[in-house]
């Protein structure tokens, strides 16, 4: 019998991909959208200037405007949560959608999303040193050690370089923030949530959610 020597027990599932199937004149279109929608600093506070800030309307796949590329993502995300993650029996929904607004010499906060299952971004302007994305394990309270590599079973911290056009799906538990921008543009994406709908757990812990 074989034994294997390292087992991955309950790993997060990080998922990135570029769609190219958004043309370049959709791109540019998206981004003229974004552009033009309201903003409001993350943290709420006006002093706090360094942070990013986020679009009032938190549901912009709503919109006309957008709703091509929302249902481009969602088929994307299915495509993931059926082959992937084998979630075949339940459809998912969004619930939020809005902008992201990152100026020169911005951040965010770390932070998670609530209420929602898997959330996701959409890159729409981007290039290099305008803020990566970092999700971090904020559940290992024990020792912090220093290693000669990064590996995925040692990392407590991952970084992910965006690029135009591509689409990142995470665990909505997850803490994640963007990372300063050093770039000289101002980096805009769409950040959304998604949750099960339909008959959800077994016996005493069944729970219908409506589509």
């Amino acid at each position: 019998m074989k034994i294997r020597e390292v087992n991955l027990l309950f790993p997060e599932i990080v998922f990135t991909k570029i769609l190219d199937q958004v043309s370049d004149n959709e791109l540019n279109d998206l981004n003229a959208n974004i552009k033009n929608l309201n903003y409001h600093t993350t943290a709420g506070l006006q002093t706090r200037k360094h942070l990013s800030s986020s679009s009032d309307n938190l549901y912009i796949f709503e919109l006309p405007e957008f709703k091509e590329l929302a249902e481009i993502i969602k088929k994307e995300f299915y495509n993931f949560k059926n082959k992937i993650l084998k979630y075949t029996y339940n459809d998912f929904v969004y619930t939020t959608s809005w902008g992201t607004k990152c100026e020169i010499g911005q951040e965010s906060d770390y932070h998670n999303h609530a209420n929602c299952m898997y959330s996701g971004i959409f890159y729409t302007n981007v290039e290099k040193n305008s803020g990566n994305l970092i999700l971090n394990d904020m559940s290992k309270t024990g020792f912090t050690l220093k290693t000669s590599k990064q590996l995925d079973y040692n990392s407590l911290s991952v970084k992910i370089t965006p690029f135009n056009k591509m689409v990142v799906f995470f665990p909505s538990h997850l803490h994640h923030k963007i990372e300063f921008n050093f770039s000289n543009i101002t980096r805009y994406s769409i950040a959304f949530n998604f949750i099960p709908v339909g008959k959800l757990g077994y016996n005493d812990s069944e729970l219908i959610l409506g589509k």
